[in-house]
């Protein structure tokens, strides 16, 4: 296995080296032109092939961008200064969005077929509620439905106001089989907005990507979600092992879900938290989780489709030694060098 590692990685370090060089990060305080203010033919070329790239049949990268910062910090913020071939981005905050961050959005949808999505993350609605309800104690009627139909009001509507290429919901319903039937109502009431809303939403976007992070997606009530889902993203980024990782991927495929469109997640690595973006592969080796998640992810099977990687945290990945966002072009590498299960 590792001697199949290196051939392959060897061939796509060829593949891509002419796709670093123009994405090198900039100077701190000099302005350098754009690649195509210099060779404005050959870059056109470039992004030409860049765009063909990822309109083909390949194994898709996806990263998850906390787009919070009101202002560029650093290239690590910028939706420009992704690598090329990344096919999409989902950007966290859907609500944080600037002014600068749609200009890029364009650029990059436009200019190198990058899709851009952004996230709904049921828990973290579900939290805000319950917050406001312990500022509020005393309330006895379950108020989630109609706070979350008001997020879903604010929030839908941006996927065609800005120019999105779609939404990812993030959503793990609860198994209602074992509540209590006062808890079961309740949940179900949730769950009926939240599925519902979606599903109007999808059916009225058909041009727009869904994508669906779900690890246990056979609690979802409203089947057709399922179906009409592109692809279905399974959060592994926390687990400690490469075979936690398989069976997690395995686990979320069980029952009636479609198993031919996984997305499975991994974390960069991280200066501030030195535990973040490591697992420990198959012969007990503590190894960076992005690669090896990219290398599960070709082994081939017959049962499951793994469609592509998802990478956690990305801008962490951007602060490298002598490339930036290395681990991310290492896994590119990698899933687009090997023939798709």
């Amino acid at each position: 296995m590792k001697i199949f590692r290196n051939i392959i990685f060897a061939m796509a370090a060829v593949s891509l080296a002419s796709c670093s060089d123009w994405t090198k990060p900039e100077s701190v305080g000099i302005n350098s032109p754009a690649p195509g203010d210099r060779y404005q033919e050959e870059y056109g070329q470039y992004l030409e092939n860049i765009r063909a790239y990822k309109a083909g049949d390949h194994r898709l990268a996806i990263g998850w961008l906390d787009n919070s910062a009101s202002v560029p910090g650093s290239q690590a913020d910028r939706l420009s200064a992704l690598p090329d071939s990344l096919d999409a981005v989902v950007l966290m905050y859907p609500e944080m969005l600037d002014e600068w961050e749609i200009r890029e959005m364009h650029q990059v949808q436009s200019d190198k077929g990058t899709r851009v999505l952004y996230q709904i993350d049921y828990a973290s609605v579900l939290a805000g509620y319950e917050a406001e309800q312990d500022a509020e104690s005393g309330q006895q009627a379950d108020g989630f439905p109609a706070y979350l139909s008001s997020y879903l009001d604010r929030v839908l509507p941006l996927c065609a106001e800005y120019g999105f290429d779609g939404i990812s919901l993030w959503y793990e319903p609860e198994d209602v089989s074992h509540l209590p039937e006062a808890d079961k109502a309740v949940e179900e009431a949730r769950q009926t907005v939240m599925e519902g809303r979606i599903s109007e939403w999808i059916a009225a976007s058909p041009d727009k990507i869904f994508m669906l992070e779900c690890n246990e997606p056979k609690h979802i009530a409203d089947k057709s979600i399922l179906d009409n889902a592109d692809y279905i993203a399974v959060h592994t980024e926390e687990l400690e092992n490469i075979l936690s990782v398989e069976l997690e991927v395995r686990s979320a495929a069980a029952g009636d879900v479609p198993s031919d469109r996984f997305i499975v997640t991994a974390s960069a690595t991280s200066s501030s938290d030195p535990a973040l973006g490591w697992i420990m592969d198959s012969e007990g080796n503590k190894v960076e989780a992005v690669t090896e998640t990219a290398w599960w992810i070709v082994e081939p099977e017959t049962d499951i489709v793994k469609a592509g990687i998802g990478i956690c945290n990305i801008r962490n990945d951007y602060f490298g030694s002598t490339l930036n966002y290395a681990l991310t072009r290492k896994a590119i590498s990698i899933i687009s060098n090997t023939s798709n299960n």
